[in-house]
């Protein structure tokens, strides 16, 4: 009987145990039981060793897996019966040990580094110690004859059976992409449930059908590695919406890109917890027919036609953009807000990449200023005394720009890019707004000026675009009745790009 589990921490265990609760259909790690042991070690050993699986999962195990080796095939050419007899046995034998230990009372010395619980008490390789997991078991360890990076130079790592039966389950729970396997870890239990459950169920559809058709390759993931995570994470906060279960705290969220085959590689990316408080955000209802707008703008667009005029076969666009970006936050966030909320063109991209042709005309109906707020409160976490202050400036300024300035102050201060301009062009508007309202307030104080633009009482912020761009977006927002009546406010496409 298998002893309860809990979370450990690790992600290729906690990815297997969560593979295995999502195919026993179970919300809770604690809740599997020796069936849903048995149900998963059953499909295991059923299909590890057919095609596509047997090839595909040598990225997971390398090809000395027990499913694997050419040795305990019986159905390779040339076997007499004894020999095949004699094959099946020996899959068997491996077949037990490393998917069916957790059925045996627990009788080992040692204790499984990850559960706690007792290792396995028979061996899972010739060479190493019985209940010990080599790098055919579990990814990125080394070999079983390698002494490095071990206590006391003693190979392999002592591994309980339930966290053996989770590794060989975990690849199930991953998304192939490209020529590796992408398993996404959190903090969150649940959620690295639901991540698994979504891999799981695109792999036992796609198993099922080239079993049907007699292929041997398992197809990966139309979309790349960070598009696939980041709509993969929307699809389970919608899903989280519509059935009303908000979550306790904001997860954190980790991905690992892994090939265990014969080039070993591992990548790794992460989401912190201000990213993925604002992706949390950005799914309820007061934002999210704004962003899912943006989101759509964003996609890979079709293959233009070739030189012969003809074009390609309409398929899954492999790119979502904006996702993409979110990775690079909070560092490059004056480019986000700058090509997604602003809609500022980057006019040098690929045919197929939509940023190409953004345009702060044709597209202010996309400028948000409560997107953007939620923004830079989350992501950047600004302080609302902040925020603040740059909403009262935009306001200002559009009043400004309204009643005074007009569309020759909106350009200028739209296109401004050497420093010392928009310094001048700063004091000169606030001696005007102050002219404007008759000595009854002035555009800013010293404090505000301060507090937005520079960085003591010197020197300019080395991040005055952005605050430039913030301003502009609530000035946007405010004006919108008036820019529909005066569109060529807006400078164009080639006045706004950065030189």
């Amino acid at each position: 009987m298998a002893q309860q589990i809990a979370y450990t921490g690790h992600p290729f265990v906690d990815v297997g145990l969560a593979t295995m609760a999502a195919f026993a259909g179970k919300r809770r790690l604690a809740d599997l039981d020796a069936n849903d042991f048995q149900r998963i070690a059953d499909y295991i050993e059923a299909n590890y060793v057919r095609q596509p699986l047997r090839s595909f999962l040598t990225m997971a195990f390398t090809s000395n897996a027990w499913f694997a080796q050419s040795a305990f095939n019986p159905d390779r050419p040339g076997l007499t019966p004894a020999k095949q007899a004699e094959a099946r046995q020996k899959r068997q034998y491996w077949a037990e040990r490393h998917l069916r230990q957790w059925a045996q009372a627990a009788a080992s010395l040692e204790t499984c580094l990850f559960t706690g619980l007792p290792a396995a008490p028979q061996e899972l390789s010739g060479k190493l110690q019985p209940g010990r997991v080599g790098r055919a078991q579990m990814p990125l360890l080394q070999g079983d004859d390698s002494i490095n990076f071990f206590i006391n130079g003693d190979p392999g790592l002592p591994m309980a059976a339930e966290a053996i039966l989770a590794l060989q389950a975990m690849p199930l729970g991953c998304a192939k992409v490209g020529g590796g396997l992408l398993a996404v870890h959190s903090d969150d239990e649940q959620l690295t449930i639901d991540f698994a459950k979504r891999f799981l169920e695109r792999n036992l559809s796609d198993v099922a059908k080239a079993q049907a058709a007699g292929e041997e390759k398992l197809p990966g993931s139309a979309r790349s590695l960070k598009t696939l995570l980041i709509e993969t994470l929307a699809e389970i906060i919608r899903r989280q919406m519509q059935e009303e279960a908000r979550r306790e705290r904001r997860p954190t969220v980790t991905a690992y890109y892994f090939n265990n085959g014969q080039s070993p590689s591992l990548d790794i990316y992460h989401l912190p917890l201000q990213i993925t408080g604002f992706l949390l955000a950005v799914h309820t209802p007061a934002y999210r027919a704004i962003w899912n707008e943006l989101v759509q703008r964003s996609w890979q667009r079709p293959a233009a036609p070739g030189k012969r005029g003809k074009t390609a076969e309409p398929g899954e666009p492999r790119f979502n953009y904006l996702y993409e970006d979110l990775f690079d936050l909070p560092a490059k966030a004056a480019r986000f807000v700058r090509i997604y909320f602003l809609r500022i063109p980057e006019p040098r991209r690929p045919d197929d990449d939509p940023r190409r042709d953004y345009s702060p005309r044709r597209e202010a109906d996309l400028v948000s200023w409560p997107l953007v707020e939620l923004f830079v409160q989350e992501v950047l976490l600004m302080t609302d005394d902040r925020v603040a202050k740059l909403k009262e400036l935009g306001d200002k300024l559009a009043d400004y720009t309204r009643y005074q300035g007009g569309k020759r102050f909106f350009r200028q201060f739209f296109t401004v890019q050497r420093s010392d301009h928009f310094l001048t062009l700063l004091n000169k508007t606030n001696i005007d707004y102050t002219r404007y309202k008759r000595g009854a307030e002035t555009l800013f104080d010293l404090d505000s000026f301060l507090a937005l633009f520079m960085e003591g009482d010197e020197v300019l912020r080395s991040d005055w675009r952005l605050m430039r761009d913030l301003v502009l977006i609530r000035m946007v927002e405010q004006l919108r009745d008036w820019i529909a009546n005066n569109a060529d406010a807006i400078p164009s496409e080639e006045e706004v790009v950065e030189v």
